[in-house]
């Protein structure tokens, strides 16, 4: 082993915060020129950055859905007239080539429309676990790198594709649905990397707010740009935020925060603190059959299913029953989807900090609670808006945005849960939680356009009662298996068989040397091969050097 040298106070008292940090830093930290530290703040610039960037790669997917009331709209297109008659509507090729792009409409039928939903969620699915091996293999920061580009790639070619041929583009949908392959697991890397242990509650509340940001930015701003400008400017808008979002995270992300320039010693110190250190060149085995076999996971599992078959609502569907349904444009869908959006952002970030704070209440008990304010008081919501007809006013909105609300209060449930239990296994349970969270959205993809073909309130009435049923189904199970404290399996991994091999070997010769020829059975025990630090001064009369 190298040695290292550490400089620490003749006094044995730090001077200050940066020399307490060198004292209790691993050894392993590269000295690398550090500027502009930021105050101490980096990590919070990352996670920031962070969720902006995955909110980003999620808006490139899901312009489409904000996108498709006014791709479908006929009554702006050029060849449709007042007192225009069915008959007539059905002749007309609303996407003839001799049109221009933005003046294309078109008209799918309930399985297109669930297949071009679908497309890309089916390639989130396909591509989970390929990426995650590569993210395993090169480093998120590498990776996510090749996905923004890809994803920038596929967002702007969407306008020709759709107007090229139908299965070209669900092609390219399929493709794009990689951008959504590995979301969650970058997410709970960065908690995992970057979060402090007494902040992973407010790091997994923000980071997991991707899922809404997104929506809560493309939503309006596709209906805006949809109707004053035109529909294939939403695409391109996306492809311009998705490459300058890649070019950040290419300058400013870090795969470790040791080897980031802005983290100075004092910040790594609160990072690391509370840590499991790692052991150069350590290979950690996931644990898969243990991990399957805790009943905690399952649980975990069975809420992501839940919340995410139900968040399809706001992310795809809340536009499209605004403007069938309550009989609102396109803009005023896109404008209307931002209040429950906004509002359960804020419940999510309020829900994180809160979670971390709270201190009456036990780590458990805290998962039980607002895991059940999530999902049993959203479903309770959804059968009230079963109930009540729309009598196309306020109150219809307001019954809309209230279950799709509290869904914030999740961020205290299951992906807190997730990262307290599974530790340092979290980003392999995060990939499968990514899995099902696509899965669910690819059923959603079909079984809701299935029970919605003539999109009257009293098919989205099923709809919303299998939500309600679903929630509360969901949130039981998980409140009657969630646990907050590590898995076993966490503990007997986090040695490492690397370590455990190194820690025989010492033994092995130890005994070897204690029943060697020259060394008398009745001899004193041998001295420890564990070298102790020589310490040595320098010209600097006031500090010791350990070597």
């Amino acid at each position: 082993m190298s040695s290292t040298v550490r400089p620490i106070s003749a006094q044995g008292s730090p001077k200050n915060d940066d020399q307490n940090a060198r004292a209790t830093i691993p050894a392993d930290v590269p000295e690398i020129k550090r500027r502009f530290e930021l105050g101490g703040k980096t990590r919070y610039a990352i996670m920031v950055m962070g969720v902006i960037y995955l909110s980003i790669l999620q808006s490139t997917v899901i312009a489409y859905n904000a996108t498709f009331v006014a791709m479908m709209d006929i009554t702006s297109s050029p060849y449709y007239y007042e007192n225009i008659t069915d008959h007539e509507i059905s002749q007309i090729q609303w996407d003839s080539s001799e049109l221009p792009i933005a003046d294309r409409r078109f008209q799918y039928s309930a399985l297109e429309k669930a297949l071009t939903f679908a497309g890309a969620f089916g390639g989130a699915l396909v591509g989970t676990q390929p990426v995650g091996g590569l993210i395993g293999k090169y480093g998120e920061h590498k990776v996510m790198m090749i996905i923004g580009m890809l994803a920038t790639l596929c967002v702007v070619l969407v306008p020709i594709c759709i107007t090229t041929s139908f299965w070209l583009f669900v092609a390219v949908r399929f493709i794009s649905g990689i951008a959504l392959s590995n979301l969650f697991p970058i997410a709970g890397i960065i908690v995992n990397t970057w979060a402090p242990v007494t902040e992973k509650g407010l790091f997994v509340a923000v980071l997991s707010g991707h899922v809404e940001l997104s929506p809560l930015f493309t939503m309006p701003m596709s209906g805006i740009v949809a109707t004053g400008v035109s529909w294939p400017a939403v695409f391109y808008m996306h492809g311009l935020l998705c490459a300058i979002g890649t070019v950040v995270w290419i300058l400013f992300y870090r795969n470790d925060p040791k080897t980031h320039r802005f983290v100075g010693r004092a910040e790594l110190k609160i990072i690391s603190e509370g840590k499991q250190a790692k052991v150069e060149g350590q290979r950690v085995e996931v644990p898969v059959v243990r991990i399957i076999r805790s009943i905690v996971i399952w649980a975990v599992w069975i809420a992501v299913i839940g919340n995410f078959f139900v968040a399809q609502f706001s992310i795809t569907y809340a536009p499209m029953y605004l403007a069938y349904v309550l009989n609102y444009t396109a803009l005023e869908a896109g404008l209307i989807t931002m209040i429950p959006l906004g509002l359960l952002l804020v419940l999510k970030f309020a829900t994180g900090m809160v979670s971390d704070r709270l201190k009456s209440i036990s780590e458990v008990g805290k998962l039980r609670l607002f895991s059940s304010l999530s999902l049993l008081g959203s479903g309770c919501f959804f059968i009230l808006v079963s109930f009540f007809p729309p009598g196309y006013h306020v109150g219809d909105v307001i019954l809309i945005v209230i279950p799709v609300a509290l869904l914030g209060f999740q961020s205290g449930g299951y992906p807190k849960c997730v990262v307290m239990v599974s530790r340092q296994h979290s980003a392999w349970v995060m990939g499968t939680v990514q899995m099902l969270a696509v899965s669910s959205l690819v059923v959603g993809s079909f079984v809701v356009p299935a029970m919605t073909t003539e999109d009257t309130f009293e098919q989205w009435r099923n709809v919303f009662t299998l939500y309600a049923a679903l929630m509360v189904l969901c949130n039981t199970i998980f409140v009657c298996f969630a646990r907050a404290d590590p898995c076993k399996w966490t503990f007997d991994a986090a040695i490492g068989q690397d370590q455990v091999k190194a820690e025989e070997a010492v033994e092995r010769a130890v005994r070897k040397m204690s029943t060697a020829p020259n060394c008398p059975v009745d001899a004193p025990p041998p001295a420890s091969t564990t070298q102790t630090p020589v310490q040595r001064r320098t010209s600097h009369s006031d500090s010791v050097y350990s070597v």
